[in-house]
């Protein structure tokens, strides 16, 4: 399967290869402008120019400024956005892992940094964040429209948390082990599950009457299911809830216990270990 760098350098119009979508801002751009397009121009422009008397001019569309121009400077400033956030992340990872240095060498020995989800954003196929969050969000908003159709009694605002540390990692993720196609089609059903799954939970368990529900991937599967057994159970649900997660690292680590440190303290030597282990099988 073809992965994203591969398809933006295969596009081609009247024989000529666009260069320009191997360049991350661009495609974002051009994707946003299309994506964030669409939906302010169904919204219209009454809508922004009531947020912005709304807000006193905090965010929204001045009376007399133009449509077509807020709609471009916000979708390709979006882009700009997340170029700056992945080379930031970059910058801070690298940082952050010589600063800690201190601390995994004299404090806690073989300890090492814990961070978000979003450093892989930098280390992945740049394309991938933007599709990832794209396919996310018709997943979501094919979700909205399916509950309002079908009249639920929990209507689940899209979410761009989950969109972009969900959806947009799916997609990294997803294009680094099986290319384009999984990029496209895994943060898609994250999309539909994310606000089936909300809904679901939120309105079993009531918390819609008090505000809603976090709508993130694992809170969404996972944690519905503790839920249930909590509610049922009630103290013995939290005790086995607690036993299940405190067994799953023990579990993972009786897999492979020769690799399983090993792929924070020595990265590089992890993978040439699985690339011999795969080999071998």
């Amino acid at each position: 399967m073809p992965h994203l760098s591969i398809i933006a350098q295969t596009i081609f119009v009247r024989n000529y290869s666009i260069g320009a979508l191997n360049e991350n801002m661009v495609a974002t751009g051009i994707l946003m402008l299309f994506f964030f397009g669409i939906i302010m121009l169904i919204l219209g422009k009454p809508y922004f120019v009531g947020v912005f008397a709304a807000t006193k001019g905090a965010s929204g569309l001045a009376p007399n400024a133009s449509f077509l121009f807020y709609i471009m400077t916000t979708s390709l400033g979006f882009a700009v956005n997340l170029t700056i956030l992945q080379l930031g992340v970059r910058t801070f990872v690298g940082e952050l892992t010589e600063s800690f240095t201190g601390i995994s060498d004299r404090l806690l020995p073989g300890s090492v940094p814990g961070i978000d989800v979003a450093a892989t954003f930098a280390f992945g196929e740049p394309n991938a964040v933007t599709i990832g969050f794209l396919f996310g969000a018709l997943g979501q908003f094919l979700a909205i429209g399916a509950l309002l159709i079908f009249h639920s009694p929990t209507i689940i605002i899209a979410g761009f948390i989950p969109l972009f540390f969900d959806n947009a990692a799916f997609g990294v993720f997803a294009n680094r082990r099986a290319g384009a196609k999984a990029a496209m089609i895994l943060p898609f059903f994250s999309g539909l599950i994310q606000v089936f799954g909300a809904a679901l939970i939120s309105t079993w368990i009531g918390l819609s009457k008090f505000g809603g529900y976090l709508g993130m991937f694992d809170w969404d599967t996972v944690w519905p299911f503790f839920t249930v057994l909590m509610k049922i159970l009630g103290i013995a649900g939290i005790v086995v809830v607690v036993l299940i997660l405190v067994l799953i690292p023990q579990l993972e680590y009786r897999h492979d216990p020769k690799n399983y440190f090993l792929m924070v303290t020595d990265y590089e030597q992890y993978k040439e270990n699985m690339a011999k282990k795969k080999a071998t099988k």
